[in-house]
């Protein structure tokens, strides 16, 4: 993440975690007045804060989710503690003691704190939960299922709508309906059972415990599960002993999440954040997705002094006057998951001085090493810690993807490799890793950077790998790169850009301002024509936009979007198909 760390001029060589020899106290480092950054567990640091300290606060969440003037009430470490504890006692009632596999249960609650309480209980039982998207398609949530035996389907009665349906196509499972996970820390009486549900497994025999599984968000096929050790979580801890690391400056920031809670963004920023570095997550309604009126409501009434969010959403947030004014007022603004059309940057550029960033991520790596240039006009380009081991390597269209060489640094400071380790076998396979896991020397993100004109070192993120177009006669075509130059049209909404095997593309275009009528349809397309005529000259003929293959996107009908906000590629080609295909009908008649 760009806020955590800064990048000096001479790296010294990084303190290496402790060897996971049993030989090393686990127990008592938990008590050291210098602890072993990057071996402190979940479960045994959040018991031990909640014992030393009980009254630190951990969160602030609304008072009534209906009316945020009534203020925000604080979470104590002490009442998020017994909240994780609980849970894990009604686990083992609910579904057994675990027997030493780590079975995977799924968990489909509301917008909550529920994610981080069950991910810690889930470590503390010895099983591992599935946190899947609200937004995945039902096919995307079956395979997760079946791909990682799930034995049970916990949902809140509020997502009943989500979790009954999957229970007739996968009726292997055990579908047990409740309450919101994240009730339990509104409870105002302790339940029955409060006692301290103890955990006391060392690193050294914790680390490679399977705790949590994300996936990957799927826009261009079904999406790829990956599982979370203990040891993952614990690589934000490790940010305290990289060299550099401007880590410790966050604690005892309030920092409002806009992000889902159940997607690895959120549950870095709700969990791994306030426990390994000192923060305050401060969350909104949880019965809904935030929009650009709930945005306001939290910074008006919420002890906000940093916030985060998904770029389509901080895009709203900027194009308006007022909003703009309040995000202002703040020491820091995170973005993550996506690039900004390039007006919203120009406008951050020039009116933000510095308190913007992105931060980059992912859900095989974890945090990225990364920090931002300190001149104002290269908002949008990156600084890569070579911690990271960064290689960019040349692709088509003159982007780089970039891999991450398997390094001591590398290992240490990211999960890309724990993430292939951590990989059962018959999914490394469906996903091309290696037979031979441990041995693979290099992660390949499929992440396309261009590098700056001027600066070497500098480099801005374009578009995922997945975003190539093959036209017919072998043309290719990088639609993400495209995409992102065409949305900065202030007219434009969305857009995507396709037309796999097929002789020429086509643009798939989403009006900022909804289109009713076919002269409306027509004024559009003239009035954006510019901004495409612009970006076909940097290509190849056969791979150039023509109007009469614009389909533009009618009020009944909008674009699929993921959890970060950008287009779901391969729902939205899905949905329009048939839209699609009649451009090309009428095309060809031409």
């Amino acid at each position: 993440m760009s806020t955590l760390s800064q990048l000096p001029e001479a790296i010294p060589v990084p303190r290496a975690p402790p060897s996971t020899s049993t030989e090393v106290n686990d127990a008592a480092s938990m008590t050291r007045e210098t602890p072993e950054y990057g071996t402190r567990l979940l479960p045994s640091l959040i018991d031990e804060i909640a014992t030393t300290t009980p009254d630190r606060v951990y969160a602030s969440v609304p008072r009534d989710d209906a009316d945020m003037s009534k203020g925000f009430k604080n979470v104590t470490y002490a009442e998020f503690a017994r909240a994780i504890d609980t849970l894990s006692w009604w686990l083992d009632d609910t579904l057994g003691k675990a027997d030493g596999t780590f079975p995977t249960f799924a968990y489909y609650g509301q917008r909550d704190l529920g994610y981080a309480i069950v991910v810690v209980a889930a470590a503390k039982v010895g099983r591992k939960v599935l946190l899947a998207s609200h937004l995945a398609s039902s096919d995307a949530h079956l395979f997760l299922l079946d791909s990682l035996s799930c034995t049970a389907v916990i949902y809140a009665s509020e997502m009943a709508a989500l979790a009954k349906p999957l229970q007739q196509r996968f009726p292997s499972a055990e579908y047990i309906s409740t309450t919101s996970f994240g009730a339990f820390l509104t409870q105002s009486h302790p339940p029955a059972n409060s006692e301290r549900y103890v955990y006391s497994k060392p690193y050294s025999k914790a680390l490679a415990d399977p705790v949590m599984v994300v996936h990957t968000s799927g826009t261009t096929g079904l999406p790829k599960p990956v599982i979370w050790t203990n040891d993952m979580l614990c690589s934000v801890d490790r940010l305290h002993t990289l060299p550099g690391s401007a880590a410790t400056q966050m604690a005892g920031q309030s920092i409002y999440c806009a992000l889902p809670t159940f997607h690895t963004s959120g549950i870095t920023a709700s969990l791994l954040t306030p426990v390994f570095l000192s923060t305050i997550i401060i969350l909104g309604p949880a019965g809904v997705r935030p929009d650009k009126q709930i945005v306001l409501d939290v910074l008006r009434n919420a002890p906000v002094s940093a916030a985060s969010f998904p770029p389509s959403l901080l895009e709203e947030l900027i194009a308006d006057p007022v909003c703009r004014k309040t995000l202002k007022q703040f020491k820091k603004i995170v973005y993550g998951g996506a690039p900004l059309a390039a007006w919203a940057t120009r406008i951050i550029a020039s009116e933000f001085c510095g308190t913007v960033s992105s931060a980059l991520g992912s859900t095989e790596g974890g945090l990225w090493l990364t920090g931002s240039s300190p001149d104002p006009a290269d908002q949008g380009y990156f600084l890569i810690h070579p911690f990271m081991a960064p290689d960019f390597q040349h692709t088509d269209a003159d982007l780089y993807e970039l891999v991450i060489k398997r390094t001591p640094q590398s290992e240490t400071y990211t999960n890309f490799f724990r993430c292939i380790e951590s990989t059962p076998a018959h999914l490394a396979t469906h996903f091309g890793f290696s037979d031979t896991k441990e041995s693979s020397n290099e992660f390949r993100t499929k992440d396309l950077f261009s590098p700056h004109p001027k600066k070497p070192g500098l480099w801005k993120y374009r578009c995922r790998k997945d975003d190539l177009v093959l036209l017919s006669g072998e043309v290719k075509m990088y639609a993400g790169a495209i995409e992102e130059a065409i949305s900065a049209h202030p007219a434009i909404g969305a857009v995507l850009v396709g037309g796999q095997y097929r002789s020429r593309p086509f643009l798939l275009v989403e009006p900022a301002v909804p289109i009713t009528t076919s002269a409306q349809r027509a004024e559009f397309v003239h009035e954006i024509w510019p901004a495409v005529e612009a970006e076909n000259e940097k290509h190849h003929e056969s791979a150039r936009l023509e109007k009469e293959l614009v389909v533009v996107v009618g009020p009944e009908k909008k674009m699929v979007r993921t959890p970060k906000g950008t287009v779901d590629r391969k729902a939205t080609l899905s949905a329009f198909e048939g839209e699609i295909d009649n451009v090309y009908k009428s095309w060809s008649k031409l």
